[in-house]
């Protein structure tokens, strides 16, 4: 057991810089029964170097971030407006070999006045793929401010494709002046939410990549995970003090993600997919229940019905827990679960777990699809093999693939 699990993690490293054969490992049903045993060792590794979660308790103000959440599920979502702080950059992508478009900006939280410093202000990211040259149409406007990366490598392109990238690095223009031919008829954003570990969109960015390859029509926003990464206050570690910057983490991630599609909608995209993976799932799907409904579409990779499944009933984080589970339970349920808040509002739903998922238990993932169904949401469920951590370093083109079916309205 202890080579397999070795062969694993050093499959693992490959898997995300596209070895073939190291996925078709991570997948294949010799491993798939151990994948549980993985998101153990590597859940208990972090915890050794990151120390317990939640030492302080329930923190001084709990109260506080709880009535926040409560609040939330019922009142409109804030208008915002995102500053952007950086010119377009222009990068490869590793994992599809094409060039995509990236660039960062910034707006003030919805619930600013509840994060310590440092955590105020939502940092999302914007993607955007390049396309073959529509050649009715012209390029335009040749002095964008955009920044052309140092090394390019061709990996992966066809003639055609160089070649349009080439003219569009010499050129330099920005993706708002790529023509590109817009099958979806309508201006479409994907939102991605983060995932709780997650650190400078770390493992969000991948998927964004292997979207805009897939669907270069679209702009993919990724909002980074507050607390963590850009947002982390001043003397923060890894591990959370207390439940009560877990509800603000929660909190904080639904607000900014409906403010952020109310400024899409403003902005002119008038069609919006909301997905995440693991607890931006989760969190993907509670933005879905708060009121007023903005009914997107859902695409939930690896989520479940509630943290509880993840911290107290069975999932693998409960080993770094810093409290008792009963103390832990009821503030997990009213702040998370997906039954205590409204209904459901999305148009449809996509849900993709993982049968030896260590941190999301298959069953919470069902649990999920039951609840949305019963709010009368169009859902569809699939299974991967492993567990979460393989899951996520072999089924990324799975995922991508998902993420524009749902977008599309091809998910079936």
């Amino acid at each position: 057991m202890t080579t397999m699990l070795a062969r694993a993690a050093a499959a693992g490293v490959s898997a995300f810089g596209l070895d073939f054969t190291a996925r078709q490992y991570l997948k294949s049903e010799q491993l798939d029964s151990s994948c549980t045993l993985i998101d153990v060792a590597i859940c208990k590794a972090k915890g050794f170097l990151e120390g317990p979660h939640f030492l302080l308790g329930l923190g001084d103000r709990i109260d506080e971030g709880m009535a926040a959440i409560e609040r939330m599920k019922r009142t409109a979502a804030r208008e915002v407006k995102v500053e952007w702080r950086s010119s377009w950059e222009q990068r490869e992508s590793q994992l599809s070999g094409r060039y995509f478009w990236v660039r960062r900006g910034a707006f003030e939280s919805p619930i600013a006045e509840l994060l310590p410093e440092g955590a105020r202000n939502a940092t999302v990211w914007e993607v955007r793929g390049t396309a073959p040259v529509d050649c009715q149409r012209e390029l335009a406007d040749a002095n964008a401010d955009v920044m052309l990366p140092i090394n390019t490598v061709w990996l992966g392109l066809t003639p055609v494709d160089r070649c349009i990238d080439t003219v569009v690095r010499l050129l330099n223009v920005s993706p708002s002046q790529v023509p590109v031919d817009n099958a979806l008829g309508k201006q479409t954003a994907i939102v991605i939410l983060p995932d709780f570990g997650g650190e400078f969109c770390k493992r969000t960015m991948p998927l964004a990549e292997l979207v805009s390859a897939r669907l270069p029509a679209a702009s993919v926003f990724l909002l980074e995970m507050p607390l963590r990464g850009t947002r982390k206050p001043p003397g923060y570690l890894g591990a959370l003090p207390s439940v009560h910057d877990m509800m603000l983490m929660g909190c904080a991630i639904i607000e900014e993600s409906r403010s952020l599609i109310g400024w899409l909608k403003i902005s002119g995209f008038d069609h919006v997919t909301l997905c995440g993976m693991s607890m931006g799932g989760q969190m993907a799907a509670l933005t879905a229940c708060c009121e007023p409904p903005i009914v997107p579409r859902l695409c939930l990779l690896m989520p479940s019905h509630s943290a509880e499944a993840n911290w107290t009933d069975g999932g693998v984080m409960g080993m770094n827990c810093g409290m008792s589970v009963p103390q832990l339970k009821p503030y997990l349920r009213q702040a998370t679960s997906i039954e205590a808040y409204p209904p459901c509002k999305a148009e449809s739903a996509l849900i993709v777990a993982a049968r030896y998922d260590g941190y999301v238990p298959l069953w919470s993932s069902e649990k999920l699809r039951d609840s949305l169904a019963t709010d009368g949401v169009p859902v569809k469920f699939r299974v991967i093999s492993g567990g979460h951590v393989s899951g996520f370093l072999a089924h990324q083109h799975d995922f991508a693939d998902a993420v524009v079916g749902v977008t599309l309205g091809e998910s079936e």
